[in-house]
């Protein structure tokens, strides 16, 4: 398994100091980012940026709890651990899908806890397992922003920016794919609902998070708005 990609969102060094040192003493392989507001945090983070996010509730500026109200409308599965020194915002951390509470001081058999879930969600991602030639690819489906023929070749707009060029047709990949939240809405694009952010029915398009178009058939359009409308509601409601 690659590496686990690490997110520590605390202000104060001391709490960044403790949990770095308890991290250190891992068996897995990590690397780390410290953030030291929310909104330092937010500026840089996109849909499976990260494996694992240790959250401070109680930060200057932005709150650990509003963060993480953000990121939950960004990426809805990432592992998030509070860290804190009160309970009292366990109905918060129920809401917004909060996956454990670590009380201060830190203590090692939590944080472990805490990495152990981390590496069991990676290891079990939903993922579109691909083969050409030599080369073989096992992209979590949740990374999958849209898909788009080109030419020969298929061509996956991935979160963060990546792309994977393969030789595929989407005809041969949309009965891999679990619909929802995918759905081909136009000869050469299937797009994934979880990242759209806007449907534009007058330019018969569908603009996506982190930039990038996808193009939508006349004739779907109104069946593209209500499986969107649809998926929304499912979404919000498990939320």
């Amino acid at each position: 398994m690659s590496e686990l990609s690490i997110a520590v969102c605390e202000d104060n060094k001391n709490e960044q100091r403790n949990l770095l040192k308890i991290l250190e003493k891992t068996d897995y392989e990590y690397k780390i980012d410290i953030y030291s507001s929310g909104e330092e945090f937010l500026n840089s983070f996109y849909a499976c940026k990260y494996d694992l996010i240790f959250m401070d509730i109680y930060m200057s500026g932005m709150t650990g709890v509003d963060t993480v109200a953000k990121i939950r409308s960004i990426d809805k599965h990432v592992p998030i651990a509070f860290i804190t020194t009160s309970l009292e915002h366990t109905m918060d951390g129920y809401i917004h899908h909060v996956n454990r509470y670590l009380p201060k001081p830190l203590k090692e058999e939590d944080v472990f806890e805490v990495i152990s879930l981390a590496v069991y969600e990676k290891k079990n991602l939903p993922s579109l397992h691909l083969k050409s030639g030599y080369s073989e690819y096992e992209i979590p489906y949740i990374r999958i922003r849209y898909i788009e023929q080109s030419g020969h070749s298929m061509l996956l707009h991935l979160t963060g920016g990546r792309e994977v060029n393969i030789n595929y047709k989407i005809s041969d990949v949309l009965n891999k794919l679990p619909a929802p939240p995918f759905l081909q809405c136009h000869k050469s694009y299937i797009v994934n609902l979880t990242h759209v952010k806007f449907v534009n029915k007058d330019l018969l398009m569908i603009e996506m998070s982190e930039g990038g178009a996808v193009y939508v058939r006349r004739n779907s359009m109104k069946d593209v708005e209500e499986q969107y409308k649809k998926y929304m509601f499912e979404s919000t409601r498990n939320i």
